[in-house]
């Protein structure tokens, strides 16, 4: 055997050496996994958590707006009944209900025409029922909703001795004070020009 046929094995220890160095490359511990997995996982249910707090708030004052309005169009209507439903022969039935549950500027004008209506639904002799049937609610903001109210009113009187019924649309302004409502204007709806229709 010639000498340049022998391979050197320092030189193949060498190379096994370097293959092995590449080979383990660098090594990872399943703790900073951890961490940073865990960190993930907070951050989306922070994320979450602030977007249910948001959607809850707006989802409660959203019941509560629809709760105002409900009850503005369920006062507007009670009061509505009241107005329209009448007899000559229990007139202080009739003011007392026009009166209860309004402001005090609303319940001055039902004092300042008292004696001329009462002295007309007396000679007439005029017996009235009402009934509501529908209602549509607008917020004017400040706690007050312009309610429209699509009503009937059924009358008969001296002159008129058979039961007619006459429709009317009304508007109403309601508003909450703490824990009350009141009514505070209360009038037939102007159609007005804007296309000659109620809105």
């Amino acid at each position: 055997m010639t000498e340049t046929d022998k391979t050197p094995e320092p030189a193949a220890e060498a190379d096994e050496t370097v293959s092995a160095k590449e080979i383990k490359g660098p090594k990872f511990t399943a703790v900073p996994i951890l961490s940073v997995v865990v960190t993930i996982f907070a951050v989306i249910a922070v994320t979450f958590g602030v977007l249910w707090h948001n959607t809850s708030d707006d989802y409660t004052a959203l019941k509560s707006n629809q709760s105002d309005r409900d009850r503005a169009a369920e006062v507007a209507k009670e009061y509505t009944l009241r107005s329209l439903t009448y007899n000559y022969k229990d007139l202080p039935a009739f003011f007392d209900g026009v009166q209860h549950g309004t402001s005090a500027a609303l319940r001055d004008r039902y004092s300042q025409v008292h004696d001329t209506l009462a002295k007309i639904m007396t000679d007439a002799q005029v017996v009235a029922t009402g009934d509501v049937v529908g209602t549509s609610v607008e917020p004017k903001g400040n706690n007050q909703y312009s309610v429209t109210v699509y009503a009937t009113q059924k009358t008969q009187n001296v002159q008129q001795p058979d039961p007619a019924t006459v429709p009317n649309l009304l508007v109403l302004t309601v508003a909450k004070n703490g824990g009350d409502w009141v009514v505070t204007d209360y009038g037939p709806k102007d159609i007005g020009v804007k296309g000659g229709t109620a809105k």
